[in-house]
C-alpha cells in the first residue's frame, strides 16, 4: 500500500488559521495526474501542489484546484517552497543560515525563479517571480459591472477603467471608490451574474481593490471573487496581487523609485483570514514593465499520511 506524506500550511501570514490554506505533497513521485486531481478534490482547498524531480529546474511543481490543474498560482508557490526549505529538501550544495538563495520551479508557465530569504537557518520570506504582465480588455459598461459585484452605481472609482491583467492567469482588476464600499460588498458579488460577466472577458476572477484609508500610497486593500470557479471569496491571491501591482504601476497609482515599485497588498480581512502580500514591480529603462514579484510568509499547521 503506497503512502504519501502531505502538509497543510497557511500562506501570506505568520499566524496559524489566517492567510490562505494550502496542501502540499512534497514527494509526489509515482502519482499520476488523475490521482493528483482526486487528492486535490479530497483536500478540498483552493489549491494543492505536488512536487517531483525536474530535469530543467530545482523541482517541478504542479498546481491543482479541486476541479482542474492550473499552470501557476501564487500562494501555492510561496507555501510549497517555504515547506521544502523547512524540510531541508531543496537539494542545494550550500544553504546560508542568513541571506537569500534562488531556486527554480518547472511550472505550466515555464521555468520561473523563486527567491528564499533565510534567518538563522529558517525561511523568513519566499518571493516568486511571475510571468511578464499582459494587459487585456477593459470594462466599458461600468454600471453592469457594479451590479454584478453587488454594489450601486457609485461603487467604482472614476479611473482607471477596470481591466484584465495577467502575470500568470488573466484576472479582472477593479478599482473601488473606498475601502468602506469594498468591505460592504457581499462575498462573490452577485454570483452567477458576476461569473457570466467575467467569463465573457475570458477570465473567472475579479480582484477588487481600494486605497488605504490612512492615505498610505503604497498600501491597498483587496477582495477576490471567483464565483464561476466555486470560490466565493479567496483570502489571498498571489497571482492577482502581482497583476494588480502591474496595473497600479501602469496607471500611475503607485510610487516608483529608480524603476522599482513596492506595494503592500492586504486581503482576506472580510472573511476572517487576514493576509499580507509584498509586491515588487520593476521597469526597464524605456518604462516597460519587466519583472513582477510577489512575496510573503507561511506557517505549517497540519501534517498527515495518505494511503492509496
Amino acid at each position: 500500500m503506497p503512502t504519501y506524506t502531505f502538509y497543510q500550511l497557511d500562506v501570506f501570514t505568520r499566524e496559524p488559521l489566517a492567510g490562505n490554506p494550502l496542501a502540499v505533497f512534497p514527494e509526489a513521485a509515482g502519482l499520476d495526474p488523475r490521482t493528483m486531481q482526486a487528492l486535490a478534490r479530497e483536500m478540498n482547498l483552493s489549491e494543492t501542489t505536488f512536487v517531483t524531480a525536474s530535469p530543467t529546474a530545482t523541482r517541478r511543481v504542479r498546481f491543482f484546484t479541486p476541479a482542474a490543474e492550473i499552470p501557476l498560482a501564487g500562494h501555492p508557490t510561496i507555501g510549497t517552497w517555504w515547506l521544502l526549505t523547512e524540510l531541508g529538501q531543496l537539494g542545494l550544495p550550500e544553504m546560508p543560515r542568513d541571506g537569500s538563495v534562488r531556486v527554480t520551479q518547472e511550472t505550466g508557465r515555464g521555468v520561473l525563479p523563486v527567491d528564499i530569504t533565510l534567518a538563522s537557518g529558517a525561511p523568513a520570506e519566499v518571493t516568486m517571480t511571475q510571468a511578464r504582465p499582459e494587459f487585456g480588455p477593459v470594462v466599458e459598461d461600468r454600471a453592469r459591472l457594479a451590479a454584478a459585484l453587488g454594489g450601486g452605481g457609485a461603487l467604482l472609482a472614476d479611473r482607471p477603467a477596470p481591466q484584465v491583467v495577467s502575470t500568470a492567469l488573466p484576472q479582472l482588476m477593479v478599482p473601488i471608490r473606498s475601502r468602506a464600499q469594498l468591505s460592504a460588498l457581499p462575498s462573490g458579488g452577485a454570483g452567477a451574474q458576476l461569473a457570466a460577466l467575467l467569463k465573457a472577458m475570458a477570465t473567472d476572477c475579479a480582484m477588487l481593490f481600494a486605497p488605504d484609508e490612512g492615505g498610505a500610497p503604497d498600501t491597498v486593500w483587496c477582495r477576490m471573487f471567483a464565483p464561476g470557479l466555486g470560490v466565493t471569496e479567496d483570502p489571498a491571491t498571489g497571482s492577482a496581487a502581482g497583476a494588480l501591482g502591474a496595473y497600479l504601476v501602469r496607471h500611475g497609482l503607485a510610487r516608483t523609485r529608480d524603476g522599482t515599485t513596492r506595494i503592500v497588498v492586504n486581503q482576506g480581512l472580510e472573511i476572517g483570514r487576514p493576509s499580507v502580500m509584498q509586491v515588487t514591480v520593476r521597469a526597464g529603462s524605456s518604462g516597460d514593465l519587466m519583472e513582477v514579484q510577489v512575496g510573503g510568509a507561511a506557517v505549517r499547521i497540519i501534517e498527515g499520511v495518505v494511503r492509496l
